[in-house]
């Protein structure tokens, strides 16, 4: 993967738009380029412009929480939004990167975002992606989801990965190195991203702990769900087979009495309703002969009915006619007032028609006048527009003059600068001249001076190094010799002998083993009787509740009694209504109905001769009769329904209960089994004999003050055997000390002699290649080298660059020069032409002034008090238009009066036409009326009055009033025929000899036995369903719980190697293979940068040593390290990382952040070297950093330039 591009517009600082191509010179032929610029000028930008362009997004913004937000032209978005890169004051922006993928095929990946018409005030819009193959110039995709799936499958890299292995920080990797275990182990964690190796470690253990609960609840279900034995299952069928028989054989003979006590009991009922039809029939009689009077004005009102309207009719017209008098007397008035209202608007009309005269004389008259006005005024207006065109010139002129002086001010100061500055310069190179001949072979020379300077800085640090060695060559001898005084010191203050301690912690050990097993056994007696003692308080529990379902089983028993009797007496009442209602029913068939409709009024009866007929029209009586009929019966129905229901809710109950005590009984028999063999193990362990004499309440608190005994000899001897133990670990430690100081010793010695060594060879080398400088270096630049090598080298290099900076300095400002001169000559013949231009324009604005103030006098002459011409004719036309509305509206109000004068007139003769109408219509009534009340002669004026004020609800009542009474009499001899009938057909059915007393005495006995035998039926089918359900739940569990003991036992297994409630066995493991992966990438990477050194687990679970291949393979301290060598474990670590992120995939381009601000100028050479290493390995290494040093080392750069306002400048330069 190598980038071959990064473009970007309005991004941050960087307005743009910016193209940085690597494929175009400088950048192709340079291996290593630095991105050079201040603080905040936007050199982060082109990295947040690279991973925007391929990812959407930027690392800084990751951490960043989208509940924190920032203002915006539409609200508020978040702070992580990558959006926000977006230059303020700016409608859109773009990052576009080129890029060759893992395919060899070369793609453009493009990021942009716009707001709303591309306004900078304009709402945010949602950003756009786009990915193209350059190659086959085709849209890959555009969406985002594609996008990303696309882009990362051509690079072979995530965003993360990317980070990681293209963006290098060695900055975190300098902590990683010199953290401790807990700190590297977060940063490791952070690096690699091995979080999810905690969570699986955690989740293994919470998996494998569930799994063992779910297995265990469940065999604890399967020990109380344990089924019947077969032969105890045969029995229990057969039991129930027999009582359900005789249960049958008792309910035939219940149903026979219930017949012969249903026939008494009817019997009675029917008796009961045929006396109540009596009564209900004699009382409708009556009734009827106390309405002989509301009959009797039934009939007149039907008389009176036709005649009706024309006595409302006489009443409506009374009513109207004197309103009509009234409006006839109100618009006589009104005529009267119109007349003279139209007399004084006709002369208000004649005084508006002559002022309209005397307006429009006056109009006339003034006109010429006006026109002369309006003439002038327009040559007014148009010398006051030249005047004004003329001013705006002329101020134009003058202000080109000032610009233009100001112009030839500046460029004749710049051109006196420029002549001081290439003053200055000369002085400076007079100054240098003496590194004239070296400043031109720079170049030539430079390799040769930075050997000398590596040399004379590795010899400065050896003989700074020199006394610190043998002073570790002294400290060693005496750290020997104080190890060996430590260690005979330890054994006496302990007084104990090297080879009896050993002896003393295994006699110690056999004693713990003794107390141990002494505690163990009482623990164990302990958990016994604790055990028993919970058993039997679960006894007790269960034989209290046993007793109280045993008590509920009697009140359901008692409780179903009495519903079951109340079922059979409803049940018995249900028979006899429904009976009895057949009976009415049969009164009531097809043939008597037949019969009934030939019956006529005054004619006899063909069955009882009777001349009154009160069923000859039966149909509604029928109806109702027969919805009375379904109501009783659905009555008596739903009371049947209802005990039914409750008596079955009684055996249900009842039935759960038996099950309940069956299960009572069950593990009753389960918590003696237990207790048994547990009583048993009680007595026959080892302590028995020692607690059976102590009292059962005080034989938890002897067995508790044992333990606590042997819990204290325990912990005495523990204590010895740790002193004695830990005095064997420090005399370990302290043997080892001794040998590792002697060790030291050795090696200190040894190092000493190879810096001697060392130092002899440097000076030589030294001494010749300042021997190969004596020819162009001066004498002091040479003791300079040889006193100061690193400083003097770098004074040299910057006096050298400083002379190339000034030689071209002279140069570009000698062209600038020559160009501003010629500059200048031009101006100031532009600058004489504008100012003969001006001096015309100002004779030609004051001859214009002049023509305006004669125009401006002609016009107040004509206008007089009017201040325009316009203003004039408007006062004009409105006077004239005034006249002119008066008396258009004079006329019209006249007109108005005496249209009104008209409607009102023939309003008057309606009114009148009305009045004679009304009159002749109520005498017409009036003569009617009188004819027919000497008809009827019987009606007086109060009782016509008191028949007239009956509305038609009132009549409708009285009639239905005595509709119904004549009907209840109907009905009434109707339901008594019908009870006499059902009497007669009821004694015909059944003879019962036997008294009610007896049959119910004979019931009582039978259905005594009939709940006996209930109950014991419902018993035995409540074991036989309570020993299916534990059958059929047994064998479900059983297969559960294997199921659950698989699943325990893998997630066990599982757990034994990785789990753990923390997950830190599962990191740790993770975290040391991808150490052990990332110091191998590393090693790799420091073979090629610094083969001196190898990095090396150790110290620690994830410590790390570094191994010095120069001085034996040393391990040392990663602390020991120098900066410059810091820096490079620190990027071999970086590259390692990118190693390992980016597998088998081939990074060609590199961006290093950070890390060269601290080191010192040897490090730096270091570093340098370092880098130049890495672009000979054929990567594009680019260095982002501000460190002037570097600058001056790196030829090749992207100078990221402040211009002021918040806005930077790219360019490359090299």
């Amino acid at each position: 993967m190598k980038i071959l591009a990064i473009r970007l517009k309005n991004l941050a600082s960087l307005a743009g738009p910016i193209d940085i191509d690597f494929t175009a010179e400088p950048l192709a032929s340079a291996g290593l380029f630095a991105i050079t610029g201040p603080t905040g000028a936007g050199k982060s930008t082109l990295l947040d412009a690279l991973c925007l362009a391929l990812f959407g997004t930027v690392p800084r913004l990751n951490a960043i929480g989208r509940e924190a937000k920032v203002p915006d032209a539409d609200g508020d978005i978040p702070t992580s939004d990558p959006r926000n890169l977006l230059r303020r004051g700016t409608g859109s922006g773009f990052a576009e990167v080129d890029f060759v993928g893992i395919d060899g095929r070369r793609y453009r990946a493009r990021w942009e975002a716009n707001r709303a018409r591309d306004k900078a005030n304009g709402k945010l819009q949602h950003s756009r992606q786009s990915f193209y193959d350059l190659d086959s110039e085709q849209v890959l995709g555009s969406g985002k989801n594609e996008y990303k799936q696309l882009v990362e499958a051509r690079l072979g890299l995530n965003f993360e990965q990317f980070t990681r292995a293209v963006m290098l920080a060695q900055s975190e990797f300098g902590a990683f190195l010199k953290a401790d275990d807990k700190d590297r182990s977060e940063l490791l964690e952070k690096l690699t991203n091995t979080a999810i190796y905690t969570r699986l470690g955690q989740r293994a253990f919470s998996k494998a702990r569930e799994a063992g609960e779910a297995h265990n609840t469940l065999k604890e279900r399967a020990s109380h769900l344990l089924p019947m034995a077969a032969e105890a299952r045969a029995e229990l069928d057969k039991r129930l087979e027999q009582a359900q028989q005789q249960f049958k054989a008792d309910q035939a003979g219940e149903r026979q009495l219930e017949q012969q006590r249903n026939w008494l009991n009817e019997q009675c009922q029917l008796q009961a309703q045929h006396t109540e039809a009596s009564t209900t029939l004699q009382a409708a009689e009556l009734d009827w002969q106390q309405l002989a009077e509301p009959r009797l004005d039934l009939a007149r009102l039907e008389r009176l009915a036709p005649q009706r309207h024309q006595f409302h009719r006489r009443q409506a017209l009374s009513a109207q006619l004197a309103p009509v008098a009234a409006k006839m007397a109100e618009q006589q008035q009104q005529q009267a007032e119109l007349q003279v209202r139209t007399r004084e608007l006709e002369q208000a009309l004649d005084t508006a028609r002559q002022a309209l005269a005397d307006r429009q004389a006056q109009h006339s008259e003034n006109a010429p006048r006006l026109r002369q006005a309006f003439a002038a005024q327009d040559s007014l207006a148009r010398l006051n527009q030249e005047l004004a065109a003329q001013r705006s010139i002329s101020q134009q002129a003058q202000q080109q003059v000032a610009d233009g002086q100001q112009q030839l001010q500046q460029l004749e100061d710049n051109q006196q600068r420029s002549v001081q500055q290439l003053a200055q310069i000369d002085t400076a190179l007079a100054d240098s001249q003496h590194l004239a001949g070296l400043a031109n072979a720079w170049h030539a020379y430079l390799p040769q001076l930075k050997q000398v300077m590596l040399i004379g800085g590795r010899l400065t640090k050896g003989r700074e190094e020199l006394p610190g060695l043998q002073a570790q060559a002294s400290q060693a001898n005496a750290h020997l010799q104080a190890e060996r005084d430590a260690y005979d010191l330890l054994f006496r203050e302990a007084k104990a002998e090297p080879q009896a301690l050993a002896e003393q912690i295994d006699l110690l050990g056999g004693m713990l083993q003794d107390n141990r097993k002494q505690q163990r056994a009482v623990e164990e007696m302990s958990r016994l009787h604790g055990r028993e003692q919970e058993l039997r308080q679960q006894l007790d529990a269960l034989r209290e509740r046993q007793q109280q379902a045993m008590l509920q089983r009697q009140q359901l028993i008692t409780e179903g009694t009495a519903a079951k009797a109340e079922l059979e007496a409803a049940e018995q009442a249900l028979i006899l209504t429904r009976q009895l209602l057949e009976r009415q029913r049969l009164a009531r068939n097809t043939s008597v109905e037949e019969l009934r409709d030939q019956l006529r009024d005054g004619e006899p009866c063909p069955v009882c001769g009777s001349a009154e007929h009160p069923f000859h029209q039966p149909e509604a009586l029928l109806q109702s009769l027969g919805r009375h009929d379904q109501a009783e019966e659905h009555a008596a129905q739903k009371q049947v329904e209802t005990l039914n229901n409750t008596l079955v809710e009684l055996r249900t109950q009842l039935g759960v209960v038996n099950a309940q005590l069956k299960d009572f009984q069950q593990q009753q028999q389960q918590l003696g089994e237990q207790l048994q063999p547990l009583v048993a193990q009680v007595q026959a362990h080892s302590l028995w004999p020692a607690l059976a004499p102590q009292d059962d309440k005080a034989r938890s608190t002897w067995l508790d003050s044992q333990l606590r005994r042997l819990d204290e000899e325990i912990s005495q001897d523990e204590k010895r055997q740790s002193a004695l133990l830990a005095l064997q670990k420090d005399a370990a430690r302290l043997n080892q000390q001794l040998q590792a100081a002697h060790d030291a010793q050795q090696q200190a010695q040894r190092h000493l002699e190879q810096q001697h060594q060392a130092l002899a060879n440097d000076e030589q080398l030294l001494q010749q290649g300042l021997n190969d400088l004596a020819g162009v270096l001066p004498e002091e630049a040479l003791k300079a080298l040889n006193d100061d090598p690193s400083n003097a080298f770098l004074a040299l290099d910057q006096q050298i660059a400083q002379r190339l900076q000034q030689l071209e300095q002279r140069k570009d400002e000698q062209e600038e020069q020559q160009a501003r001169q010629a500059q200048l000559d031009k101006l100031r013949d532009q600058q004489q032409a504008r100012v003969q231009g001006l001096q015309q324009l100002q004779h030609t604005l004051a001859a214009l002034d002049e023509q305006r103030q004669q125009a401006q006098t002609s016009l107040g002459e004509l206008l007089g008090e009017h201040a325009s011409a316009e203003a004039w004719q408007q006062h004009m036309e409105a006077t004239l238009e005034q006249a002119r509305a008066l008396d258009a509206d004079t006329a019209q109000r006249l007109q108005d009066l005496r249209t009104q004068g008209v409607q009102l007139a023939s309003e008057l003769k309606a009114n009148t036409q009305q009045q004679q109408a009304l009159d002749a219509e109520c005498q017409q009534l009036q003569a009617q009326i009188a004819h027919w009340r000497s008809e009827h002669p019987e009606l007086d004026d109060a009782g016509l009055d008191r028949l007239l004020a009956m509305d038609d609800a009132q009549v409708n009542e009285l009639r239905q009033r005595l509709q119904g009474a004549e009907k209840a009499i109907e009905q009434g001899r109707v339901l008594l025929q019908e009870r006499e009938q059902r009497l007669q057909q009821h004694a015909a059915q059944m003879t019962v000899d036997t008294s009610a007393e007896a049959l119910e005495h004979a019931l009582t006995e039978l259905r005594g036995r009939l709940v006996n035998h209930e109950q014991q039926c419902a018993e035995l089918r409540a074991q036989q369903a309570d020993d299916q359900r534990r059958q059929q739940a047994h064998q479900a569990l059983a297969a559960e719980i294997e199921q659950a003991h698989q699943q325990w036992q893998r997630w066990a297994r599982l757990n034994a190697l990785i789990g753990s409630a923390s997950g830190d066995v599962f990191r740790k493991i993770a975290q040391g293979y991808n150490l052990d992966l990332l110091l191998h990438h590393a090693n790799a990477q420091l073979r090629q940068l610094a083969r001196r050194y190898r990095l090396k687990r150790g110290g620690s679970a994830l410590g790390l040593l570094v191994l010095d291949t120069e001085m034996g393979d040393e391990l040392r301290s990663v602390h020991s390290l120098s900066g410059g060598e810091t820096f490079l474990v620190s990027l071999a670590l970086a590259l390692g990382l990118a190693s390992m992120a980016s597998s088998t995939l081939r990074i060609e381009s590199l961006f290093i952040d950070e890390g060269f601000g601290s080191l010192d100028p040897e490090s730096l050479q270091l570093a340098m070297n370092a880098l130049d290493g890495l672009q000979a390995q054929g990567r594009k290494v680019a260095v982002i950093s501000h460190v002037q040093e570097m600058h001056e080392r790196i030829p090749v750069q992207i100078q990221v330039r402040r211009q002021g306002n918040g806005l930077s400048d790219v360019e490359v330069c090299g």
